[in-house]
């Protein structure tokens, strides 16, 4: 995953690792709070690093991350957003019409 870069691999060390279901590698650390995900899509090229889905919300989980991929969504917003983008689980109340 880190394919030489030193600062990468120290992160890394300190790491939990799983594969979802459909493929992708993920490492995180086990902080109070998950601000971001090295990832391994299941085609990725040998000779890149990992990549990087990055939170800013507090109540974002790994099992939040992790159904993420499997649901098909992340490919689809890659699709859509090709130059990256932020991953951000807020979510309209349809009942209060307030983003959570």
């Amino acid at each position: 995953m880190a394919k030489g870069d030193k600062k990468l691999s120290r992160w890394l060390n300190a790491a939990t690792f799983a594969k979802s279901s459909n493929g992708y590698w993920l490492a995180w650390h086990n902080d109070d709070f998950l601000d971001k995900v090295a990832f391994l899509t299941p085609d990725h090229p040998d000779s890149e690093p990992c990549r990087w889905l990055e939170s800013w919300d507090k109540d974002d989980t790994i099992q939040t991350a992790i159904n993420y991929f499997e649901s098909g969504e992340f490919e689809s917003d890659e699709v859509e957003y090709p130059g990256g983008f932020v991953f951000n689980l807020q979510i309209l109340n349809p009942e209060t019409g307030e983003w959570e």
